[in-house]
């Protein structure tokens, strides 16, 4: 049997006082061998296909565990019990395998805090680590800088390619157009393979601009902002030019924060995960040996 308490904001499911310690402990959490047999079990609702090995439910859960040590501890961002029923809730009314869920839910008590911890949290966890390097001032101190600098200089009317060169940013021109063209002939060089994301782009980006005209907002994703002007049109040929300010990645803040402590009492895990390179969400992890 199980007790539930409270660590943080973290709801979760332990073993009672006497039982197996932990598998792993990342800061002040534990990983415990239910949790690894409940991520299993999960994983099995997938069908026959799915990967159920007890070393991918281990590293699932280990990622998860470093992560939110990170947002509660260091992003002042922990997961609360409001995350966990929105999420639930936003997975309940968008799941698109209805009968896969409630397979999961079953064998993880009903959807209740074991279904959380081994379902929910992970989830939660890469994603709010993602939102929190991305928007967060501080962590993108240089960008923003760069942004503003960027945003100063284009409404002193400077070209892109100069503000480029002179802010160290990144300059590139190129052309889009609103459907495929198959009409023209085949020359000897490889045409360019046309994609329906650069109609999705016009339509968002371009098509309210006139020509010589920066698209007032800059375009900001997880690795840059970018700043976009219309050059010229010719049909349904939009010619533009981009400014971009690359941002701190989750990767690497994650690589530059201070390490966390993480200790794993089951040998072979322990040294098959000491094993694994370029794994950034184990990046914060100083594993004892």
């Amino acid at each position: 049997m199980g007790r539930l308490f409270a660590v943080g904001a973290l709801f979760a499911f332990f073993p009672t006082a006497g039982a197996a310690a932990p598998v792993a402990t990342a800061g002040g959490g534990g990983i415990f061998e239910q949790d690894i047999g409940d991520w299993q079990a999960a994983q099995a609702c997938y069908g026959p296909d799915a990967i159920t090995s007890r070393r991918a439910g281990f590293m699932r859960l280990l990622e998860a565990a470093i992560l939110e040590e990170i947002l509660a501890r260091r992003a002042a961002r922990p997961i609360t019990r409001a995350d966990y029923d929105r999420e639930s809730a936003r997975i309940d009314a968008e799941t698109r395998a209805p009968d896969i869920l409630a397979c999961v839910k079953k064998r993880l008590g009903g959807g209740g805090p074991r279904y959380e911890r081994v379902f929910v949290r992970p989830i939660l966890a890469q994603r709010f680590i993602r939102e929190y390097v991305r928007n967060d001032p501080a962590v993108q101190a240089a960008a923003f800088a760069l942004r503003d600098g960027a945003l100063a200089d284009i409404a002193k009317k400077k070209a892109f390619k100069e503000i480029g060169v002179a802010r160290g940013l990144a300059w590139s021109t190129a052309a889009y157009t609103a459907e495929e063209d198959t009409s023209a002939p085949k020359g000897a060089e490889p045409r360019r393979l046309w994609s329906p994301l650069e109609a999705a782009f016009i339509e968002e980006h371009l098509k309210v601009l006139k020509p010589g005209e920066v698209k007032p907002e800059p375009i900001e994703d997880e690795t840059a902002i970018k700043f976009v002007r219309l050059i010229k049109t010719e049909g349904e040929k939009y010619y533009f030019e981009t400014l971009a300010v690359a941002k701190l990645t989750t990767e690497d803040y994650l690589k530059s924060v201070k390490k966390l402590p993480v200790r794993i009492n089951d040998r072979e895990l322990r040294e098959w995960v000491a094993a694994i390179k370029g794994n950034p969400l184990l990046a914060p992890a100083e594993i004892a040996p």
